[in-house]
């Protein structure tokens, strides 16, 4: 809700003062959906990464919990299976 209202506010103020404009949206959410872990991982090793460190960072990425907080709850962690961690 907030990104439509700021959008608004940027379409008036560009009719108001009848500049050019131009609005776009960019959806950095489906770029972390997108992320090959094991292309990651392949990269890790031609830079140099020791196996410990690759082990150490595939473990942090694969044991996520999160919990959403609902009208100031916490809920139940899940585990994410998309998005960025």
């Amino acid at each position: 809700l907030h990104g439509i209202l700021i959008l608004n506010e940027v379409v008036e103020e560009a009719m108001r003062s009848k500049k050019p404009a131009m609005i776009f949206k960019v959806d950095f959410e489906k770029a972390y959906d997108s992320v090959s872990w094991s292309f990651l991982d392949y990269m890790l090793l031609r830079l140099g990464f020791c196996q410990k460190w690759r082990r150490w960072i595939s473990a942090c990425l694969h044991s996520a919990t999160i919990s959403v907080l609902i009208n100031g709850s916490p809920s139940k962690e899940f585990n994410p299976s998309r998005g960025l961690r």
